[in-house]
């Protein structure tokens, strides 16, 4: 009884001795925080300036990092633009697995915002939404879309591309078909552009399918630009091979050790039915093909794996930790292969680096973790 009325007495110290502090220091600890981020904005606000007098890709490679932070930070404060009028319903949590694994449609990636870059919310924009109103058609055709492509597009001779291959479009197909897809377009009203006399395209005018509109428009809408909705999941989840509903998955999956579905001919079966009905599958071509196979047997490899150190787990606990894993290593390869690869510029190489393993690189990170946020 004594030792729990001492062990009260000292929440009650330290609760008197917390506030006092609070009053007689926290003035001084305000000032103190309002001047960094005062010196932080003046910082990033003089990175941005550098970057549009100079740009970060001539300075030295020390000043064009430190310059790549400032204007990130910027982006990051006034770049982001929510389309959403209204906080989103916070959909309640299935059980403690959001915890541990990703969820098939995105929800509960982020537990603050459950919802957020889940299949089916909308389209964030780069500027504020009250500057995204459209021109009207006549605008929008106007210079000529298809001209402009033949004259600035146009090839008349073969010109190589000396720093990558086809391999680099497959890549970038196979990522997009993960983070993005505004679902079937509408086959209604579709664009039509016009097109010179001597233009070879087969159809005159061009039929273009214009974006289906977003479903999820309500009174609180009336009056605002024109908004849209990922039918996919936002995040980096590797969707495009799990899917973003529990159809998908349910087909994709074997049902057995955790795996997904393979040939016979251990390629990825994409049937006729699926190429029209599946908007996220539109433009298949051997490149595409071939990534997904890829990355069906590296999940059903990493499942071998798992199965073998861990012979306990189920089939649901199996496929969830070798998602998790494929998932990584293609943001991974994405980060600090193909990205470096492209742009091919020693900033960025570092740059993109120090995005994964944190500010002290690889050998640190693997010894100590990351000490860095991303």
């Amino acid at each position: 009884m004594a030792d729990s009325s001492g062990k009260t007495w000292l929440k009650v110290v330290g609760v008197l001795g917390g506030t006092m502090l609070a009053v007689t220091q926290g003035p001084r600890l305000w000032a103190a925080l309002s001047r960094a981020l005062r010196l932080q904005q003046a910082l990033d606000e003089a990175a941005q300036a550098v970057d549009q007098a100079v740009g970060w890709d001539k300075l030295p490679t020390p000043l064009g990092l430190l310059t790549l932070v400032g204007v990130r930070h910027i982006l990051r404060a006034r770049n982001l633009a929510d389309t959403t009028p209204a906080p989103p319903t916070t959909p309640p949590a299935p059980d403690a697995r959001p915890l541990t694994q990703r969820t098939v449609d995105g929800t509960f990636n982020d537990l603050g915002c459950p919802v957020m870059g889940s299949a089916g919310m909308r389209f964030g924009r780069n500027v504020p939404r009250e500057y995204t109103f459209p021109e009207d058609d006549a605008g929008i055709l106007s210079p000529n879309p298809r001209t402009i492509s033949r004259e600035l597009l146009t090839r008349d001779t073969f010109q190589p591309a000396t720093t990558l291959n086809i391999l680099a479009a497959a890549w970038l197909q196979f990522q997009i078909r993960d983070w993005f897809s505004h679902g079937k377009n509408q086959k209604e009203n579709p664009w039509q552009v016009p097109l010179a006399d001597e233009d070879p395209w087969p159809e005159h005018p061009m039929r273009i399918l214009r974006t289906a509109p977003d479903p999820t428009r309500g009174p609180a809408d009336d009056g605002t630009p024109a908004t849209h909705i990922n039918t996919e999941t936002h995040w980096w989840d590797a969707s495009q091979i799990y899917g973003s509903t529990p159809d998908f998955q349910a087909k994709a999956r074997t049902g057995t050790d955790g795996k997904l579905v393979i040939g016979r001919d251990h390629l990825v079966d994409i049937g006729p039915e699926a190429l029209v009905q599946q908007a996220g599958l539109a433009g298949w071509w051997v490149g595409q093909s071939l990534m997904f196979t890829l990355f069906t047997l590296e999940h059903n490899a990493i499942c071998d794996r798992l199965k073998a150190a861990y012979p306990e787990w189920p089939d649901d606990e199996l496929f969830a930790h070798a998602r998790l894993v494929n998932a990584a290593l293609i943001a991974k390869i994405h980060t600090v292969e193909w990205t470096t690869a492209i742009l091919g510029h020693p900033t960025m190489q570092i740059a993109m680096r120090v995005n994964w393993w944190g500010i002290l690189g690889e050998r640190i990170h693997n010894l100590l973790g990351r000490v860095s946020g991303s």
